[in-house]
């Protein structure tokens, strides 16, 4: 029995459990094709997953194993497999609630579906092994942002179909090119081209970079890599392999901007050849202001961006401008046209000067755009159009922080400001002019203290007109840092700006002869290591525009004496001490700015053979132990300036009443710089309308400085022959080394009313001055600078903060007592306190200061109290400088002042 049991186990039993599973096929038929759908669905999402993964691992660089590989092929083959089954499942005779008398067709679909359910739990039960973290995946098409023009060019429209039929269309263009001047719409015609296919499959990818003119194969590798989500590295060829490696086998669209130069695309990782290649399409299109560049690139469809017609040019303009400003005059439709005729078409000028005159209603405004816009030659130019000043920027270096001051000088000195009657007329033209140019959007304002810049784009823009629309390259070159290597550059330039080149020493050597020289402009300022001008600069012979300004010279150049037909001379802040004989040559000159020179020296002469001169400034900003040497100079000096008929603005060092009423008599002369020293026969000095002597003085005076004295008291008054006296162009005061000063006592003058335009004061080694309280109401002042000022004790007094003791009658009781938040240092944004050593207070606290961004304050060991508490710290305040110790023995009536102010802090020691 035992011995049958056995083998009926090992016998009987697997047929019967044979059998049984035989028999239960036709029954389970519809359950097992159930159990197979669902594992096939889950099935299918395993794979997504390890598609996902292997997109992700392959943006990485790496590639995907054979044995992934395998599998996937394997789902694909079951899943077709599982499909036939579903299809002969569901075609099946069904009767009597799905099922089906006929057995031998339920058993063959229950086997074959329990069979391939087992295939597929293998392959769920597969490890792809390829575990990757799974990130976010860009989609095809990366949306740009398009500007918005209502206006639609038919050109434009036409350009947009030309270049997506050549894409979509065209197999054998592989490259194509979109070129035209800069402004034109290149780039907004690429970025259409991105977004035309977002809503397409015609490439599985579509990269949108910009080349630039400093790009590399580095750079632009780099960009495409962070398009791609590729991994990236700093090996150039390595980096080329993972880029290949990832589009070889996709369909893709490369659109490159602003290409400057030829770009071997393959080193950067493109796959080659372009076009169609097995089954995948490859197209790259680049926008370029050269057709040389098309050629380098090889592109086998160029299309044109054309400026746009006149109609077009309109109804741009129009829509920037408004209906409204355009219809309010009868005039200003005729005078739209004829600024949109000095725009030439060119949408980016077209928007930008649109918008500029967007609520300009005056015919006259219009006029006046129309004059700044238009192109001329210099001798036709009455004022100087804004045009030549707009292009005259790109001078200067790109991203160059530009003062205005130095920019109004440079116009000044190129004729582009002219026919004006005062030297403070001229520089009130410049400063309009920069107004323009900012409004328009031509200039930006670069910081709070006056200087502006110039955008790379409009400064491709100018570069562009300035080289007679490209024609001209070598018109204007700009360097920095070095001097130009080629000598050819010397006889082919008009303009060479030289500009903070440290490394020239000496004037580098010129390929031209002088017969053949055009160039009219060189710039070198700020090349500190520049000693030497040598002989080359003689060949320069049709200069008439030099800035040698802040080099290294210790001796007047007198090669520049053969410059004959110079007519602006820079020579400021080197100490050249002397002028030599041979200056006198320079008989065309109109513009002689020595000003920081310590000149003490000057031949009796020289100044009277300039005959032309216009501008003489010889005035020092900061005082030095030349300045009594200085004033020596000025009464010989006078002599020969009544000799200049055509004298219109000066800088110069005077020592008496005297020497200024002798200034005055000169006919026509505006003194825009003056600076009052060695007054030391006098113990008590009254400023007023009466010393000054003239109301051109008073009109045109903007700097003014008093040093070097033993006045005891400083009057400000006024007198009966003058009693509303202004120095309304007034923007800098500077007291300097006035040891005895106990005191500026005003009377009958208010402050703010006399200095209405006075932005900075400061005031050096007074050392027995006690306040300057007067200083509370100035409306314009930006910059208050305190130094070595021994006995000052508060800068600010309260209850004397108008006028001093000796108040004018006419100022109400009412101001002297109130301290009003609203009217208290407007716009002061900077204060600056060094080495006062009795300092304990700035003003009261209750003192506004809504416009302070900076305050530095050293050796001033007794101030204690910064004028701030809860509630009245100033909104713009980015910066406090002073020592760390300082800074730690302050008192804070509220500990939480200190906590806010912390975060501006630099501090030393």
């Amino acid at each position: 029995m035992e011995l049958l049991k056995s083998v009926a186990d090992v016998v009987l039993a697997p047929l019967f459990s044979f059998v049984k599973r035989q028999m239960t096929y036709p029954f389970k038929a519809g359950d097992n094709v159930r159990d197979l759908q669902n594992a096939v669905r889950r099935l299918l999402n395993k794979k997504d997953d390890v598609k996902e993964k292997i997109e992700i691992a392959e943006r990485n660089g790496q590639r995907q194993t054979h044995q992934v590989q395998g599998w996937l092929d394997e789902v694909e083959t079951t899943k077709t497999q599982v499909d036939a089954i579903l299809e002969k499942y569901t075609q099946r005779c069904l009767c009597f609630n799905r099922f089906s008398p006929n057995c031998c067709s339920n058993y063959t679909v229950g086997k074959t579906a329990a069979k391939k359910l087992l295939d597929v739990q293998r392959l769920l039960d597969y490890e792809t092994k390829e575990e990757v973290a799974i990130t976010p995946v860009p989609p095809p098409v990366q949306e740009v942002s398009v500007p918005t023009i209502s206006t639609s060019s038919p050109i434009a429209n036409s350009n947009l179909e030309e270049a997506l039929r050549c894409i979509k269309e065209d197999q054998k263009v592989g490259m194509i090119g979109i070129w035209g001047m800069g402004g034109a719409g290149k780039t907004h015609l690429l970025k259409q081209i991105n977004n035309s296919f977002i809503r397409e499959s015609a490439f599985d990818l579509v990269i949108l970079v910009t080349a630039s003119k400093s790009c590399t194969t580095g750079k632009l590798q780099k960009e495409i890599a962070q398009k791609l989500n590729l991994q990236q590295y700093e090996d150039v060829s390595k980096q080329a392999k993972y880029i290949f490696n990832f589009l070889n086998s996709r369909s893709f669209l490369l659109l490159l901007d602003d290409v400057w130069g030829r770009l071997d695309l393959q080193v950067v990782g493109i796959p080659f050849p372009l076009g169609m290649v097995g089954g995948c399409k490859r197209k790259v299109v680049l926008t370029t202001r050269s057709t040389i560049v098309c050629g380098a690139m090889e592109v086998r469809k160029n299309i044109i961006v054309r400026c746009l017609n006149d109609d077009e040019a309109w109804s741009l303009f129009l829509e920037k401008v408004g209906e409204e400003t355009i219809s309010s005059h009868p005039l200003i439709p005729g005078l739209a046209k004829e600024v949109i005729k000095e725009l030439a078409g060119l949408p980016l000028a077209l928007i930008t000067i649109g918008r500029a005159m967007y609520e300009k209603r005056d015919p006259r405004e219009w006029q006046h755009a129309i004059d700044l816009l238009k192109k001329s030659r210099l001798d036709e130019v009455e004022y100087g159009f804004p045009e030549e000043c707009f292009l005259s920027c790109s001078m200067w270096p790109e991203d160059w922080s530009i003062d205005t001051e130095n920019l109004i000088e440079c116009w000044i000195g190129l004729g582009l400001i002219r026919e004006f009657n005062s030297i403070s007329e001229a520089y009130n033209t410049g400063h309009s002019l920069i107004g323009y140019l900012i409004r328009a959007c031509l200039l930006e304002e670069n910081d709070v203290y006056g200087r502006v810049k110039m955008h790379d784009v409009l400064r491709d823009m100018a570069f562009w007109i300035t080289h007679d629309e490209g024609t001209n390259k070598n018109k204007l070159m700009v360097f920095t840092d070095e001097a130009p290597r080629h000598k050819d550059i010397w006889h082919q330039a008009e303009r060479i700006t030289l500009m903070h080149c440290s490394k020239i020493q000496e004037f580098p050597p010129v390929a031209t002869t002088p017969c053949s020289s055009k160039l009219t402009t060189l710039m070198l300022s700020q090349s500190y290591n520049l000693i030497v001008l040598g002989d080359n600069i003689r060949e320069l012979v049709a200069l008439t525009y030099l800035d040698l300004s802040e080099c290294g010279f210790v001796h007047f150049p007198k090669e520049i004496s053969g410059l004959v037909q110079l007519q602006y001379l820079n020579l400021g802040h080197n100490r050249i001490w002397s002028l030599p004989e041979e200056l006198g040559s320079l008989v065309n000159l109109k513009f002689l700015i020595l000003r920081d020179t310590g000149i003490h020296t000057i031949p009796q002469g020289v100044i009277a053979k300039l005959k032309s001169l216009q501008v003489l400034d010889l005035h020092q900003t900061f005082g030095s132990s030349s300045d009594e040497k200085m004033t020596y100079l000025a009464s010989p000096l006078l002599e020969e300036l009544e000799c200049i008929n055509n004298l219109k603005g000066l800088g110069i060092c005077i020592e008496d009443t005297s020497q200024l009423h002798r200034l005055v008599e000169l006919p026509n002369v505006s003194i825009r710089w003056l600076c009052i020293s060695n007054l030391e026969k006098f113990t008590s000095f009254s400023l007023s309308a009466s010393f000054l002597g003239d109301t051109q003085i008073q009109m045109n005076l903007a700097e003014l400085y008093f040093r070097n004295s033993h006045v005891i008291q400083m009057v400000i008054e006024d007198n009966h022959q003058h009693p509303t006296w202004h120095l309304r162009a007034l923007e800098t005061l500077i007291i300097e080394r006035m040891h005895c000063l106990e005191e500026i006592i005003w009377k009958g003058v208010i402050p703010k009313e006399l200095f209405q335009a006075l932005s900075t004061f400061e005031i050096f080694a007074c050392c027995e001055l006690k306040n300057i309280s007067w200083v509370l109401h100035l409306p314009c002042l930006r910059k208050l600078s305190v130094a070595f000022c021994h006995s000052m004790r508060e800068l600010i007094v309260c209850g004397t903060e108008n006028h001093g003791e000796n108040v004018a009658d006419t100022v109400e009781k009412e101001e002297e007592r109130e301290i009003t938040s609203t009217s208290t240092f407007p716009r002061l944004m900077e204060i600056n306190l060094y080495q006062l050593p009795k300092m304990v207070s700035i003003c009261h606290s209750a003192f506004a200061l809504p416009a302070l961004n900076a305050i530095t304050v050293f050796m001033c060991p007794k101030l204690k109290k910064l004028p701030f508490r809860p509630g009245n710290i100033p909104s713009k305040l980015k910066s406090i400088r002073g020592s760390r110790e300082w800074w730690e023995g302050l008192d804070w009536e509220d500990s939480s002042v200190k906590t806010s102010l912390n975060r501006f802090t630099s501090l030393e020691g």
